[in-house]
């Protein structure tokens, strides 16, 4: 575990700088940073938004059902989204942007839950 998060955090940075000299090659270093700030810009927007909307859900399914559990997934999913927005660069931007979409969030989130759900499963039920 610890071989593979140093070399993600090692492999991350070096592509989103390979991204940016390439960008920065093709279009001029002005607008490769005024993509990459407008990226995480525009990813705080729509995470915001897209918040708002998953605990308006959240608190809705709450009020009816109870806690929904499923929704779970989906919260971290944002979580994760802020984060990789956070991150200065085209790739991480353009992840982030994406899992703040709910289609793609939903279809991550469920691959989650399944991935989780099966390891954990092999782990106390062999």
């Amino acid at each position: 575990m610890f071989k593979r998060l140093l070399v993600a955090f090692l492999l991350v940075p070096l592509v989103e700088l390979f991204l940016i000299i390439v960008l920065a090659h093709f279009v001029g270093w002005l607008v490769t940073i005024a993509i990459t700030v407008g990226s995480s810009l525009l990813g705080a927007v729509l995470a915001h938004r897209s918040w708002r909307s998953w605990w308006g859900r959240v608190r809705d399914e709450w009020s009816q059902e109870g806690f929904p559990v499923h929704r779970l997934g989906e919260g971290a999913i944002l979580i994760t989204s802020m984060a990789f927005m956070i991150t200065p660069g085209p790739l991480t931007g353009l992840i982030g942007i994406l899992l703040t979409i709910p289609g793609i969030r939903e279809r991550v989130s469920r691959l989650l839950v399944r991935w989780l759900s099966h390891r954990l499963l092999a782990r106390f039920w062999p």
